[in-house]
């Protein structure tokens, strides 16, 4: 019997790519993760945090076309250009209008990524190795044509040629896991391995959000300097210590206050002439130019 729900198995970070004859290496997709149920003659889509993803992406109903009892792990993206766009997927994430995501599914058609199979036929096969599991599921995918979903491709043994491509083509990162893992659901585990690809920029500090009723700053608010204009590109409230959180408050209430407000900056930010920059590692931008997952590094002078 095929459960309700399954607590997707997670993965700990990796410090840096290596090379591994007992592991495979995949793309870490840029997306939502997505267990698709088949029972019935019907497809259930759940996401991480086990709440039904279904009634958002009707494009991947093609799949109740696969033998019943079968459940895969997998990625939900919207490709642009054949590289994911979180942007785009957020725009499918956040409707829940059934005409408003008729059109969408039309004009940004979601595709699952799928890395695993858990179930085939009604029995599980969690226990069997992970490269085992990702033959069934190729194969299985075979004997179906779906343009909404994709079977990972992987590659063994050479982590770090796979890593370097990665990051050169403009990507996440990838995955790095062992061939014989066994998929233990809702644990995170070492025989799953994450390696992101990371970049680093300077960019404008133009003012702070602070935490309410404290002298300390909760984030900095950045800016690219394009001409003689600023424009906004997200704030960035992580790699701190709380001392560095005050030191940072002290620095920048001595500086001057900006006297043009910047387009899209957050309300409750307070804008100030700092001269300086912040340097930050971030994963890459949105398709607004915001920075996704900025960490602080230092300051530097501009």
């Amino acid at each position: 019997m095929v459960p309700e729900h399954i607590k997707p198995m997670l993965a700990e970070t990796a410090e840096r790519p290596f090379d591994s004859k007992d592991h495979l290496f995949e793309i870490k997709w840029d997306g939502i993760r997505c267990m698709a149920f088949v029972r019935n003659g019907t497809v259930h889509l759940q996401n991480r945090k086990l709440s039904s993803m279904t009634a958002r992406y009707p494009e991947l109903q093609a799949l109740r076309e696969w033998p019943d009892g079968t459940v895969i792990d997998g990625e939900m993206v919207v490709l642009n250009e054949g590289k994911p766009s979180f942007n785009r997927l957020a725009q499918r994430e956040h409707i829940g209008d059934s005409r408003r995501v008729t059109l969408l599914a039309e004009r940004l058609p979601a595709t699952l990524i799928a890395f695993d199979l858990l179930y085939e036929n009604g029995q599980s096969i969690m226990r069997q190795p992970l490269v085992e599991r990702r033959e069934r599921l190729k194969a299985l995918a075979a004997g179906f044509s779906n343009p909404h979903l994709i079977v990972a491709e992987y590659i063994l043994k050479r982590g770090k040629r796979y890593f370097e491509e990665v990051e050169r083509v403009g990507l996440e990162g990838i995955m790095a896991k062992r061939i014989d893992s066994v998929y233990t659901p809702g644990v995170r585990s070492t025989a799953w391995l994450k390696l992101k690809v990371c970049q680093t920029g300077d960019f404008e500090w133009i003012g702070y959000t602070k935490r309410q009723g404290e002298n300390t700053v909760s984030a900095l608010v950045l800016a690219d300097k394009i001409g003689d204009e600023l424009m906004y590109c997200g704030r960035v409230g992580t790699g701190f210590t709380e001392a560095k959180r005050r030191e940072l408050y002290e620095t920048i209430i001595k500086t001057p206050r900006l006297p043009v407000r910047v387009k899209d900056v957050p309300r409750e930010a307070v804008l100030h002439e700092t001269g300086l920059k912040c340097r930050v590692r971030y994963s890459d931008r949105t398709e607004d130019g915001c920075l996704r997952f900025p960490v602080f590094v230092e300051l530097v002078k501009a």
